[in-house]
């Protein structure tokens, strides 16, 4: 250490300047549950009187707890992975806890050792990234939430009260909005749902269906865009097909690729859109339609579930009583689960649950050309 330099303010300064024990400080820097007013006012007049600006790790080390939020998923390769994690990690931050991300494999015991190990580490909660809807992992939300409390971020399983992503309303909106610029139907391209509920995919089905437009099976795609230029090419030959939704922006991409290397034009001849809003979108030659979701807003709004997640009394309720589950971590189906769809259509304005997202129309989309696909 240089000559002359003070020593930062520790969190034992900021209690001894405040005349309260260490533990009450760590309580209101980390949201200051369960402390009177007068509390607040002199631990905040210190923190600001010292310049005290709080470490992590420090103050794991003198409590011998690291205050932590445990993330859980099954890959976070993925874009929309990736941009929640990032959305956890600025809340979290923002209030001072560590992030740690575990990825489970494959078969139950080896899931259910890594579960076990995650909450004997004792974090504040834990966010599932169920995006895939992995039906192994998803078994196990509400064994974990029996220990911690819980946030399931998941497709739209609005019966296990987890935050939706919106996958069902975006590919509504979507295909409304191609059937709108003037095709008689869309064709779908989709990615791996694990039989989820409220996907794009049913989305795009319903969207159809009250239109009285034609529905043709979805060609299925894997992750892999070199699947999805092959798909692209097969659409080629079918004259009739003049709207595309692909399941995500990379598939799109793909799809787009195959369908140019056939010597056909987008929008021209066909219409693609995308999902996802993937920033690839916009660099692409034709940029593409796309349904913007807001990932980092998503994974703000999980670190804010916890933080705000009720007292120990009160948290058998707030799980959602979660008694149907066996010890093993496999959850009953209940019959609060067969939402229909009408029931989620008007789930749309609930309040704090709802994270904006938004239709982003790009060169990739057009009305087709008069007399194309009759």
């Amino acid at each position: 250490m240089a000559a002359g330099r003070k020593r930062a303010p520790s969190i034992k300064d900021v209690a001894r300047k405040a005349g309260v024990s260490v533990s009450t400080v760590s309580r209101y820097l980390n949201g200051g549950r369960n402390l009177s007013e007068g509390k607040r006012k002199v631990i905040a007049e210190a923190v600001e009187d010292l310049n005290y600006r709080p470490n992590t790790i420090a103050r794991a080390l003198v409590s011998n707890e690291f205050q932590s939020i445990a993330v859980i998923a099954t890959d976070i390769s993925l874009y929309g992975s990736m941009q929640l994690l990032q959305g956890i990690e600025l809340a979290a931050r923002r209030r001072h806890y560590l992030v740690t991300v575990t990825l489970v494999g494959n078969g139950h015991e080896k899931v259910k050792e890594t579960v076990d190990q995650l909450i004997q580490n004792r974090p504040v909660g834990c966010i599932i990234l169920d995006v895939e809807r992995s039906s192994l992992l998803h078994s196990f939300a509400g064994y974990i939430a029996r220990s911690l409390p819980t946030v399931i971020v998941d497709e739209a399983d609005l019966a296990s009260g987890s935050l939706r992503i919106g996958a069902y309303e975006g590919g509504y909106q979507i295909t409304k909005y191609l059937l709108r610029l003037g095709h008689k139907t869309v064709f779908h391209v989709s990615i791996p749902e694990d039989d989820k509920k409220f996907t794009r995919c049913l989305g795009w089905r319903r969207a159809l269906e009250e239109a009285g437009a034609p529905i043709e099976e979805p060609l299925s795609c894997t992750w892999d865009f070199r699947k999805a230029e092959q798909i692209g090419r097969y659409l080629c030959s079918f004259p009739e097909i003049t709207a595309i939704f692909a399941g995500n922006d990379e598939v799109a991409a793909g799809v787009i690729r195959g369908i140019l290397l056939e010597g056909k034009k987008v929008p021209d001849d066909v219409s693609v859109a995308g999902f996802d809003g993937n920033p690839i979108g916009e660099v692409t030659v034709p940029s593409i339609t796309t349904w913007r979701q807001n990932f980092q807003g998503i994974g703000a709004k999980a670190v804010e579930r916890l933080a705000h997640w009720p007292d120990s009394d009160d948290q058998t309720a707030a799980k959602g009583d979660r008694g149907d589950e066996g010890d093993n971590g496999t959850r009953k189906a209940s019959e609060e689960e067969e939402l229909d769809l009408d029931q989620l259509q008007q789930s749309r304005a609930m309040g704090d649950e709802q994270i904006s997202s938004r239709l982003m129309i790009r060169e990739s989309t057009a009305p087709p050309r008069s007399g194309q696909g009759r």
